[in-house]
């Protein structure tokens, strides 16, 4: 399921609607634009992982859990540069 870049970015404006007042409107744009661009991108880079069918180990897991991760990290640098 790969989602539009405003459908990640509307995503994840909801999550983060609370810290807009801490953060005021400038600096909360520029957190929700960072990290929708973290998560698409990992998005995209799964969406073209192979598909297997159903009932078949997985054959893709590994790069997934690998793929899931790192974008894990970038998203608590990026928390971590804005206080949230």
């Amino acid at each position: 399921m790969l989602w539009t870049l405003e459908e990640n970015r509307a995503a994840i404006a909801r999550l983060f609607a609370d810290k807009r007042v801490m953060l005021g409107d400038k600096k909360w744009n520029t957190l929700i634009d960072e990290l929708s661009a973290v998560r698409y991108e990992t998005i995209k880079k799964i969406d073209v992982l192979p598909k297997s069918p159903i009932g078949v180990l997985d054959l893709n897991a590994i790069e997934r859990t690998r793929l899931n991760k790192n974008e894990d990290m970038k998203w608590l640098l990026i928390k971590q540069k804005y206080g949230v």
